[in-house]
């Protein structure tokens, strides 16, 4: 119905335009309607298939999650057990000393002594292995009570660390420029809270679409690209007039690319180049697509 009154109008236009168009004129301007009719068709079905993509997409990163939580959960629970593994060690260790003291004295305790040396070795080797495990897990408060056994000593905090002052006492843009002088000293983990706790307390900020940007950015660097991808997304839905859309499009074409999904990499690549086509971001889309 649209189209049939869009054709309408141009013919009556062209009448009055030039007074009497010739058949060849009507068939020409009825072929360029037909042309804008066929690209816009195509346009919603090339977004109408992104958005397919990237739902099944948001519904695998859920799975993985789910996925990560159940390891997690394993881990913790051989966590505990080591430990509970560790204290019966120490009762027995305490239980030959103990023995070793009331022992008479004509029995040397050599043997005694060989037992608790060997019971202590398998402790420390048990304890070593969870503090293995707790750093690879970052469990602090796992790891303060195995450091804190006697046998392994209490490492010395780091110098070269700056205790970062609570986040509820810094102004936005000063909690902003933190965050920024984090990332740029590689400190990404500390940058990513600081990041996440901008957008949290101030989510109308004029720069908050900025901070989500990094947010995503820094997972691109650790090469975390499905988190990325869902990073960059919302900038793209919940800032559409800020000014880092056009690079929150690039990299996700990018982190695409780097999962191995050329299909969806051109795809975003390309809605780029149409959305933004003087752009920055525009030119080196074109750049990735003629070189892949």
């Amino acid at each position: 119905m649209k189209s049939c009154l869009f054709r309408n109008i141009i013919y009556t236009l062209i009448l009055l335009g030039a007074g009497c168009a010739s058949h060849q004129e009507v068939t020409k301007a009825d072929s360029r309607i037909s042309n804008l009719e066929r690209r816009g068709s195509d346009v919603d079905k090339s977004r109408d298939q992104f958005q397919l993509r990237m739902e099944d997409f948001r519904k695998s990163q859920i799975e993985k999650e789910q996925q990560l939580r159940s390891q997690y959960a394993e881990l913790y629970a051989t966590v505990d057990r080591l430990q509970e593994q560790i204290q019966l060690l120490q009762g027995k260790i305490e239980e030959k000393e103990y023995r070793q003291k009331n022992m008479l004295s004509g029995d040397t305790g050599d043997s005694v002594e060989a037992k608790i040396a060997n019971l202590e070795q398998s402790s420390l080797a048990i304890k070593e292995r969870l503090l293995r495990i707790e750093e690879y897990l970052a469990l602090d408060g796992a790891a303060k009570k195995a450091t804190s056994a006697k046998a392994v000593p209490e490492k010395p905090p780091a110098k070269d660390k700056v205790e970062t002052p609570p986040a509820k006492e810094m102004a936005e843009n000063e909690l902003y420029a933190k965050a920024k002088q984090d990332f740029d000293n590689g400190e990404l983990d500390v940058a990513r809270s600081g990041f996440q706790e901008f957008i949290k307390r101030y989510p109308k900020s004029a720069i908050a679409d900025s901070a989500q940007f990094w947010v995503g950015e820094i997972y691109y660097r650790q090469k975390w690209y499905e988190k990325a991808i869902l990073e960059y997304q919302k900038v793209i839905e919940n800032y559409p007039k800020g000014n880092k859309v056009q690079a929150s499009l690039l990299k996700q074409g990018f982190s695409f690319f780097n999962l191995g999904d050329k299909s969806n990499a051109r795809l975003i690549l390309k809605e780029l180049i149409n959305k933004y086509p003087s752009s920055n971001e525009a030119k080196i889309a074109k750049q990735k697509l003629e070189g892949s």
